[in-house]
């Protein structure tokens, strides 16, 4: 069984660790230059530490990672990742800032930046059988006073909760649209259209002529057109399956994501992409064990 306390005895075994995952031990290469004309150079604390006979450079385990310029202990930030990535449905930065004795401010920018990186993670098409679904979440202009898209409103940012909005939200209503669409026993994506449509999102992430099953949204109504199979069921006349045809899987999917978002008690809105992402994340690689997941997130 994977847990912290065995598995992250100390700093020296976590800087082993992430050698083993950032380097290759036959072939180092200078994260600078990128020449493999490198040599071992002593020690910078508990990091091993090279020297590039190109650049006449020196680098350590940790030079052009995530970890690079941080004085915090790496098993502080791999306990963080723990917390945050691994376990279900993990718990929130705050909470997570005040388990390490870590500065808030410190702790949220490490999350985030880990949080960018898996949403940066390139995606395949999705075919065969798919599903998609729409559902709302409430998320206005929540966060820090410098955010750059509170400043530009001139307003300070939302301490209180928002109302619930009625019918079909809008980003701009501060109900912005969530997009759920998922291959059967395959993989699941999260999208915020904000500058793109729905039909947009669609043909970047199905591949065309593959079969999609939807509700009676009128949005879905152009699909044919672009080249798929459509086909959808009636939830206004309660029609929740038809057959193979509904949007079950997709609807289970977005209360698990409503289920995630529910500790950070709201999100800015203009961060919603990357939170969606990271749940993206999280959900397509559950059903690998907690070592196998947590050394997912190291390598990429």
């Amino acid at each position: 069984m994977f847990t912290l306390t065995i598995s992250l005895p100390d700093e020296i075994w976590c800087s082993n660790l992430l050698r083993s995952v950032i380097w290759d031990k036959d072939r180092l290469e200078c994260p600078r230059c990128h020449s493999y004309d490198i040599k071992k150079d002593g020690q910078y604390r508990s990091y091993q530490k090279y020297f590039c006979k190109h650049c006449e450079r020196w680098f350590n385990d940790k030079t052009g990672t995530i970890f690079h310029y941080s004085h915090t202990p790496l098993k502080k930030w791999f306990l963080a990742m723990y917390l945050y990535f691994v376990l279900w449905p993990g718990c929130s930065i705050k909470e997570i800032s005040l388990e390490l004795v870590v500065p808030y401010p410190r702790c949220y920018r490490f999350i985030r930046t880990v949080m960018e990186k898996l949403s940066s993670i390139s995606a395949t098409k999705l075919d065969d059988i798919i599903e998609v679904d729409e559902f709302y979440i409430k998320a206005g202009l929540k966060g820090r006073s410098y955010h750059n898209e509170i400043v530009k409103t001139g307003r300070k940012p939302r301490q209180r909760g928002l109302k619930p909005w009625r019918g079909r939200g809008t980003f701009d209503k501060d109900h912005p649209m969530i997009t759920c669409i998922h291959q059967r026993d395959v993989m699941t994506y999260f999208d915020v259209p904000v500058d793109k449509s729905l039909i947009d999102l669609i043909c970047k992430n199905v591949g065309y002529g593959s079969t999609l099953f939807t509700d009676e949204y009128s949005a879905y109504n152009q699909l044919q057109k672009h080249g798929f199979i459509h086909k959808s069921v009636n939830h206004s006349e309660k029609e929740y399956a038809n057959g193979i045809v509904h949007v079950n899987n997709c609807e289970c999917r977005s209360n698990l994501y409503q289920l995630w978002m529910r500790k950070f008690m709201g999100v800015n809105k203009h961060n919603l992409e990357t939170y969606s992402k990271t749940f993206q994340f999280i959900h397509n690689n559950r059903t690998k064990t907690r070592k196998e997941r947590f050394m997912e997130i190291l390598y990429n």
